[in-house]
This record gives structure tokens, sequence and C-alpha cells, in this order.
């Protein structure tokens, strides 16, 4: 063997052992000694490769993410026509999550809490994906593409499907899972969705701070919650105890509960369902985009934190989609999982927003939310014409 391939071997070994020491242990728990024994490489070999223990994670995440890539390219490349290439694509993907979980939940679900650099990484795999389903979608026979937003959402959306599954060691019900979420994502697929791009502004819109209500109450809860948001923001998790952590992991519920209570009086004052969902989506976006340090906490803080963790992360959505899916009809797309797919997707908008300083921005971007709530539920004509018909309430007598 040359020295090239001497150096790849060990590589994949190590990237071996990464996946099979962290699927046993946990990241936090394994040892490079861990690592180099399960490879069968010497400690010289491992540093001559990788500068820490952190360093092989994430270059082992960026293999798995590049390789699954691969898996669905060369899915696409054996079928012809559009739909059965699409079919094929998201069949190899899910299909190998039930064949190899170690990998895929090393990627979704054990990175968790490895560094600040794995949301990095994982966003960055976000992004490539999103420019591959929308590529993907340019090469749809009927010219019809992805509307603004839609793959950012359709990427969060199929990674929370996933996440939950294998997070919770159900990744057996991928196997059937294919047809449903391409018909999730089908509902995004409409001439009508060209029309929201009129209604995205570049300009920051100002929206006056104000205390969570969670936080304003007199009582030892709030206090002690307030002084763990205040300590995560001045000096992040890692200097906090575990009931500090628990604390703050406390604080995403809370905020959770008030996003719901907020669905929910949108939808009591509304005239329809549909003006509810569009109402609770402008509200909800005020509510956020008021609480920034509190909401960069819920969305990045919170992401270090850990696998313990991760039944917390999404749950400030799940109180939205929970009251929305309550009160609304059934969902005439992909009704098993429409709801959690959504959840994803608006997570996915969030939390990218709250990592790169956008929140501002967070109130143009209603009628996006406002289209991945209702197409799945409604079609997305009508759900154009729900978005129309608010837009000329808010103008009220110019809108003529």
């Amino acid at each position: 063997m040359t020295r090239e391939d001497v150096a790849r071997n060990q590589r994949t070994r190590l990237f071996g052992a990464m996946i099979e020491a962290v699927s046993e242990q946990g990241y936090k728990s394994i040892t490079i000694s861990d690592l180099i024994g399960l490879a069968g490489v010497s400690r010289r070999a491992f540093y001559e490769r990788f500068a820490s223990k952190e360093d092989c994670f994430l270059a082992c995440h960026d293999v798995l993410v590049a390789r699954a890539g691969k898996l669905a390219q060369a899915a696409w490349d054996s079928e012809h026509g559009w739909a059965n290439r699409m079919h094929a694509a998201f069949k190899a993907m899910l299909d190998d999550c039930v064949a190899h979980p170690k990998g895929p939940h090393l990627v979704l679900v054990d990175s968790l809490g490895v560094g600040p650099g794995t949301l990095e990484h994982m966003q960055r795999a976000a992004s490539v994906n999103e420019n591959v389903l929308a590529r993907a979608f340019d090469c749809a026979p009927d010219g019809v593409k992805l509307p603004p937003l839609a793959a950012k959402a359709i990427v969060g959306g199929i990674r929370h499907v996933l996440f939950v599954r294998l997070r919770d060691h159900r990744e057996q019900e991928l196997l059937t899972m294919t047809d449903e979420l391409l018909d999730w994502i089908s509902a995004y697929r409409s001439p009508a969705g060209g029309q929201l791009e009129a209604g995205v502004s570049r300009e920051p819109r100002v929206v006056p701070s104000a205390k969570a209500e969670f936080l304003a109450r007199d009582d030892v809860r709030a206090r002690t919650l307030e002084s763990v948001v205040r300590l995560t923001r001045a000096e992040g998790y890692t200097r906090m105890t575990d009931p500090q952590i628990a604390e703050l992991a406390g604080t995403s519920t809370e905020l959770g509960r008030e996003a719901a209570e907020t669905v929910r009086s949108s939808v009591d004052s509304a005239p329809c369902w549909a003006d509810a969902v569009r109402d609770a989506v402008h509200a909800f976006a005020e509510l956020f985009t008021g609480r920034p340090d509190l909401i960069r906490m819920a969305f990045v803080d919170l992401f270090e934190v850990g696998p313990a963790i991760a039944g917390r992360l999404t749950c400030t959505i799940e109180g939205f989609t929970k009251v929305l899916a309550e009160t609304g009809p059934e969902p005439s797309r992909a009704p098993a999982i429409a709801s959690e797919a959504i959840t994803g997707a608006i997570w996915a908008v969030l939390s990218s927003c709250a990592a790169h300083d956008r929140l501002p921005y967070l109130p143009h971007l209603e009628d996006h939310i406002t289209f991945i709530v209702l197409a799945p539920y409604v079609g997305a004509k009508q759900a154009m014409r729900t978005i129309q018909a608010g837009r000329r309430r808010q103008l009220g007598p110019q809108a003529a």
C-alpha cells in the first residue's frame, strides 16, 4: 500500500471506530484510547490524521453526510423519469437509515452536545441538502419550482421526522414512509407558491423587546428561570450545573406554552381556521422577534447541551403546531406526518434566523411560514388566497 492508501485506510477505520464507540457509549464517554483500540491504529497515527476527538467526530459526520448524498444520487441516476427518480432517491435514504442506523444516528442525534463546531457542520450539511433538493425540483418536467424558503423548510421537516425515529429507535417505520414524505413535499409544489417572493422585504423590522410572560411572573420559578437565562447568555451553558441545565430546558418548555397560548387566542378570534393560522403566525413572529436573547438560547445554546436534551429541542414549536393540528382539519396531504414535519420545517427556519442574528427579519417571513403550515392542510392555492386576503386586511383601504 502507498502512504496515501495507508492514511485513507486508517481514517476509514477510525471513522468506523467512532461510529461504533458513539453508538455504544455516547460521545462524551469515549476516549481517544477507545478509538485507537477499536480502529487498531497507533496514537501517533491518530494525531497525524486528527487534532482531537472532536475533529475526528466532525470529519466522520461530514463523511456520513456525503455518503448519504452519494446513495441518493446513485438511486436517482438508476431510474428514468423525474417522479421515479425522486421516489428512488428518497427510498434509498430512508432504507439506509434502517439498514445502517448508527451512522444517521450519529449525524442527527449524537451530534447534539459535541461542541459549537457541530452546529456549523449540521447547518452546512442542511444548506447542501437544500441546494440539492431545489435543483431536483428544477428538473421537474412541468417546470414548477419550489417557492422561496420551501427547500429549507422541507429539509428541516425531513430531518425532524428522521431524528424522532432514530432517537426513539423506531427507524423500522421509515421503510414504509417514502410515499408519505413525498406527498408532504408535493404539497409545496404549486405555481401559487411563486407569488410568495413579492412578500419578502430586505429591511429588518423593529419589534420592541418584551419579557416573556413566564419570566415576568413574581414567583420563585420565574426568578430561577430568569437567572438561568442571564447566566447562559453571559457565560454559556458549559459552566452551568446539571440542575441549572435542567432549568435551561424548562425555559424552552415555557416558551412553547406561551406560543401555544398565542395560537389559541388567534384561533378563538379568527373567522375560520385558515385565517387563524395566518394570525397565529403573525403573533408568533412578533413574540419571537421581541425576545432575541431567549430565542437564541432556545435555538442555539440549548442545542449544545447534548442528546439528553434532544426531546426539548423542538418543544418551542410543538406547542404551536399541536394547537393548530387539534383545531384544524385533517391534512389533505401526508396526514400521518404533516404536523410533525411542519414542526421541523418551522424549527429549521427559526433556528437559522437565531443562529445568524436575523430575527429582526422574521416578521417578513410570515407569509412563507403561513404557506408552510397551510399548504399540506388546505392546498397551495387556498393557502395563497388566505395569505393574500391577510395582506389586504393589513393594508386596509390602500389595498385596492
